[in-house]
């Protein structure tokens, strides 16, 4: 397979798994944003600022696998590079849960329970 497009392809994989996240988090996102947030210009800029690592997080890990050239096989390839995908969206997502985790107050009530 042409080296062009695989990795066309594998770019667009690592796309797809980004904006499948983002569909999903988008309004929780934007709710909590909006909750901690002093105000409305604040909540805006860091949903795009988390949007951005969402998309860029997986496209970069992508990419620097993709320079390893582990495998002949276009197969192997692509199951990597969506290893490299996933991975960094988890990466990212984990990074954005552990900033956002610290405005998240428990009330009271809660923490007896647990």
């Amino acid at each position: 397979m042409n080296a062009y497009l695989l990795l066309l392809i594998e770019l667009t994989l690592a796309i797809a798994v980004s904006l499948a996240a983002l569909r999903v988090l988008s309004r929780p996102l934007v709710d909590l944003l909006r909750h901690i947030c002093p105000g409305e210009q604040a909540a805006v800029f860091w949903q795009s600022c988390t949007k951005v690592m969402l998309l860029l997080a997986p496209l970069l890990l992508v990419l620097g696998v993709d320079q390893m050239k582990l495998f002949d096989d276009p197969l192997d390839s692509l199951r990597l590079a969506l290893i490299a995908a996933l991975g960094g969206l988890l990466l990212a997502l984990h990074v954005v849960g552990k900033r956002l985790g610290r405005f998240v107050v428990v009330p009271p009530a809660m923490r007896s329970e647990s």
